[in-house]
């Protein structure tokens, strides 16, 4: 069973508008309401393509029920702890060029004796999980070490931790070695301090990571990151697709060309993909390439977590992979 846990689910309302005028009025028309939250979109995903799952977590007020209500109907298993405060709704509104842009609440308030009893839940559940998605935001009331600490008990029983989050609570759960960590670029950089410059990449792929750029920067922070026992990193870049440091390779899988529709979720359909294929023991190659693919399919559809398996197998022709070997240091 894969656990996915889930500490600030959301109601995601997903609105198409032409365009958002700032100080004025802007309609728009709902294309869905759905129970999201990046770890229950994991989780729906992985369900989808066959896994065993449970989604744990907090949940509150109506919002809370509506998203109790929406798992029971996709057969999803779940165990929350019942809040006394509201559960967040998110607006992503997308416009006629398929740009999103997502109106994210902070979420609901955890008090002190609910953080208590979810440890203990948590604890109970993490015996009989395989593997730990540990993803999205932290809600109020939760300190930045909350996931260190998920990293810490799931290490005591040898189960691996998949982690995507950001900031500080990123940063202090990698000193915990979490077995995958899955940052965009903007989370990368504030992981590592530093930004980097793709311009090259952009122009010639092999030449970027035979330069200095690469050698001093993101494979440096990669190997970094190793040595503190991470032992897949995969970087994801946006439409340039994404990097993976895995063993002694880092590999380039390149995101085919697609009409946009929606962004949102397609990150999480990757690391579901990932995990997947890590499950099931498939080539680290063939998982990266059909990871990838699965994201693609996700930006042409509104179908958060859904995918046309068809348009994946499609997809996955059109990927290019570039491997370079890294040398120990």
């Amino acid at each position: 069973m894969i656990l996915c846990v889930s500490l600030n689910p959301a109601i995601d309302k997903m609105l198409k508008i032409d365009e958002i005028t700032i100080g004025g009025v802007s309609r728009a028309r709902i294309e869905s309401v759905h129970a999201g939250g990046k770890a229950i979109n994991v989780a729906s995903n992985l369900l989808l393509q066959g896994d065993s799952v449970k989604v744990t977590g907090y949940v509150g007020g109506r919002a809370g029920m509506q998203i109790i209500e929406e798992l029971k109907k996709r057969h999803l298993p779940f165990d929350f702890i019942r809040l006394g405060t509201e559960t967040r709704t998110n607006m992503n509104y997308i416009d006629s060029q398929g740009r999103v842009t997502e109106i994210l609440e902070s979420g609901h308030l955890v008090d002190a004796k609910s953080e208590e009893e979810f440890k203990h839940l948590y604890h109970k559940l993490v015996k009989d999980a395989d593997m730990v998605v540990l993803s999205g935001s932290l809600p109020i009331g939760l300190g930045n070490d909350t996931y260190a600490d998920m990293c810490v008990t799931a290490a005591r029983e040898g189960v691996p931790v998949c982690l995507d989050t950001s900031g500080e609570a990123l940063k202090q759960a990698v000193e915990c070695a979490p077995f995958l960590i899955k940052p965009n670029l903007n989370e990368f950089e504030y992981l590592t301090g530093r930004t980097y410059d793709f311009s090259l990449f952009d122009e010639d792929i092999k030449a970027f990571f035979e330069s200095d750029e690469f050698k001093t920067g993101i494979l440096r922070e990669f190997r970094r990151l190793r040595k503190k026992g991470i032992m897949i990193v995969c970087l994801t870049l946006g439409k340039r697709g994404a990097l993976i440091y895995v063993k002694d390779e880092i590999i380039y899988v390149s995101a085919p060309e697609v009409d946009v529709i929606n962004t949102v979720g397609s990150g999480d359909c990757m690391l579901a993909s990932l995990i997947h294929s890590l499950v099931k023991n498939a080539d680290i190659k063939e998982a990266c390439r059909y990871a990838i693919a699965v994201s693609s399919a996700h930006v042409t559809t509104m179908n958060v977590a859904e995918v046309d398996p068809q348009v994946v197998n499609d997809l996955i022709k059109k990927v290019k992979m570039h491997v370079v070997k890294v040398i120990a240091d």
